[in-house]
């Protein structure tokens, strides 16, 4: 990806549009609504070192996979994952969209995972947890909640760490880890 020295956060105050300029030519247009962020107070705004250490870190967990088994571009994911730690609205948990697991404990290394409602099973990654919620963001295109409920790609929903499925992306990978065979 060609960049400039500096990513730029840019804010249009008439349109509620967040997006990150990567270079003269290049921006990514971030897909959360305004009601969905928190402390923009900017027009143009330079990325931190919180913001790139995000990024990074993101980035470095999405390449450990084929990229050919990710449902999105690893640099949007990055991005969008970068955007909600910095800008968006805290959120109260919606973990009745999804179905109970039986695992007991969730590994701290494990960063993506699945969650089920019932009607559609998609692929999240976990870009914020305490010992009883995690924050998740939609790596799959969109994935039906219920019946007149569907979320978007980076779409972000706060679950319970019950609800938390492994990946099977993580399973396929690992299926000679002690991590693949407790789950299998």
């Amino acid at each position: 990806m060609e960049t400039q020295p500096h990513w730029l956060w840019l804010y249009n105050q008439e349109s509620g549009e967040l997006s990150v300029k990567l270079s003269e030519e290049n921006s990514c247009q971030i897909a959360y609504k305004p009601s969905q962020l928190v402390n923009i107070h900017f027009e143009h705004s330079e990325l931190d070192i919180e913001d790139a250490t995000v990024f990074q870190s993101t980035t470095e967990l999405l390449e450990g996979y084929p990229s050919d088994k990710l449902p999105c571009a690893i640099d949007d994911a990055a991005l969008h994952a970068m955007a909600w730690k910095r800008f968006g609205r805290p959120q109260m948990p919606q973990s009745w969209h999804f179905q109970k697991s039986d695992i007991t404990e969730w590994p701290e290394e494990r960063r993506l995972c699945e969650l089920n409602s019932g009607f559609d099973q998609g692929l999240f990654m976990i870009i914020d947890a305490d010992d009883e919620f995690a924050s998740c963001v939609l790596l799959d295109e969109s994935m039906q909640l219920s019946a007149i409920k569907t979320m978007r790609q980076f779409q972000v929903i706060k679950v319970t760490l019950n609800r938390l499925l492994p990946a099977t992306i993580d399973l396929a990978m690992s299926s000679q880890s002690s991590w693949g065979q407790r789950l299998a």
